[in-house]
């Protein structure tokens, strides 16, 4: 579904994506991992076109989307569904006219048909008749699920999260791990999920691909992940201060996300 070949990014010099190489299957949920600076956040936005690469290869779904002038982007991202650290919700906008944004944009609906969209995409995470709500009054775990009902909203083939479990309680990411888990069964989608949660990780993933240097280190079934030998897979999953990843090497690499 996703295939990445040689893909380069640099911000006012310094080397985010180093020829990043990367394959996500049809229907798989890749997770990424890696350190703050290490490109995850990047690719994403690389994927969807917020972010334009320097150099390299992104085929989604058999077409090539580097380059791609942005009429013709704006067909492949009605396919991609984007999940916000954060939430990233209109503070102005109630839930339903939050979830039907992106209706909005890229769809002809008439008003009802995308009141029933909004209110199916809203069911499939759990909530019902919540779409007068403004999010000042949501829990954080309702805020994520708001988000992901948004990007459910245009029925994509490919969800992408940024970091879905930052900012809420353990018992509420435990919660949000199972919906990915039930978006990924239920609806067959293609995922990729970037956190720095190992405990994520592992329960979501089909497979995992650590980032470091702006390339892809290790790429395996959790299991393999786990059992890594590699000094720098293991020092990141096991959370060790000493090893080969450095204080000193975040701050050569920078903080871009």
């Amino acid at each position: 579904m996703i295939e990445i070949k040689s893909l380069y990014k640099t911000f006012d010099q310094v080397q985010v994506l180093n020829g990043l190489n990367l394959s996500v299957k049809d229907g798989e949920t890749k997770v990424i991992i890696g350190r703050s600076g290490a490109g995850k956040s990047v690719l994403l936005k690389a994927i969807v076109g917020i972010i334009r690469p320097d150099s390299g290869s992104i085929r989604i779904n058999g077409v090539e989307v580097v380059g791609l002038p942005d009429i013709q982007y704006d067909a492949v991202r009605k396919n991609i569904g984007l999940v916000f650290q954060g939430g990233a919700l209109f503070d102005s906008l109630n839930v339903g006219e939050n979830v039907g944004f992106v209706l909005d944009e890229f769809s002809r609906m008439k008003a009802s048909e995308k009141r029933e969209r909004v209110a199916h995409a809203l069911s499939l995470v759990g909530l019902k008749k919540i779409e007068n709500m403004m999010p000042s009054q949501l829990s954080g775990g309702m805020k994520k699920r708001v988000s992901l009902a948004r990007a459910l909203c245009m029925e994509p083939k490919i969800l992408l999260y940024d970091e879905p479990t930052s900012e809420v309680d353990p018992i509420t990411a435990d919660a949000v791990d199972n919906l990915i888990v039930e978006m990924s069964r239920k609806l067959k989608v293609t995922s990729i999920v970037v956190t720095h949660d190992m405990n994520v990780a592992y329960k979501v993933a089909d497979s995992i691909a650590m980032f470091y240097h702006g390339q892809v280190i290790a790429d395996g079934t959790p299991q393999e992940i786990r059992s890594s030998r590699h000094p720098v897979v293991h020092q990141f999953i096991n959370g060790a201060s000493e090893g080969p990843i450095t204080e000193d090497e975040s701050m050569k690499f920078g903080h871009i996300k």
